[in-house]
């Protein structure tokens, strides 16, 4: 298994330190997660001695529908682009469920290889509220620009993340309003 320490350590410190729930992955064999911060265990309800070493699949459960899982399937085994945006139905430890809106990113070694995967969560069962999407997008936005900033020092690139974030907010606007409608 890669271990945390093949992380460059302000990218490794950065995720160890931030608000947003974010794990790495790496890419080969199964996937499994390599790092987890404080809040990824706080949403999820695991410790990270629980999940680093395992898929995120153990996230999933009875209610969780092959059209959700397919799409992160195809992301991890290398299909399409290099960022995706992903809504899931997750179990917390205790059972409960979530809507957990994922976005990935690979992260490109020099090589231009895919080395990781970087994911950011986010509990939209609540966030679908009008007042909380413009804060989640400006958390996300932040989160995106200093990741980019920190991969582009060690030689990790994040391809098409400023698209991705348009795309994010778009989703985001639809689905509040689709919210509003019910």
């Amino acid at each position: 298994m890669t271990a945390p320490e093949t992380l460059p350590p302000s990218l490794r410190d950065y995720i160890l330190k931030s608000n947003i729930a974010l794990a790495v992955s790496q890419t080969e064999d199964d996937a499994p997660l390599i790092l987890v911060n404080d809040a990824f265990c706080k949403l999820t309800g695991y410790s990270n001695e629980e999940v680093v070493g395992h898929n995120c699949r153990f996230l999933q459960g009875p209610d969780t529908s092959e059209e959700m899982r397919q799409p992160l399937h195809d992301f991890v085994d290398g299909e399409g682009p290099d960022n995706g945006r992903f809504p899931i139905l997750n179990y917390r430890k205790d059972g409960s469920t979530f809507l957990n809106f994922v976005f990935m990113t690979r992260l490109l070694g020099a090589e231009r290889k895919p080395r990781f995967i970087l994911a950011s969560q986010f509990d939209m069962t609540t966030a679908l509220r009008r007042s909380e999407l413009s804060h989640n997008d400006e958390k996300l936005r932040r989160v995106l620009s200093d990741v980019e900033q920190i991969g582009r020092e060690f030689g990790l690139a994040m391809v098409g993340s400023a698209q991705m974030i348009a795309d994010s907010i778009a989703m985001m606007a639809k689905l509040s309003l689709d919210e509003d409608e019910r």
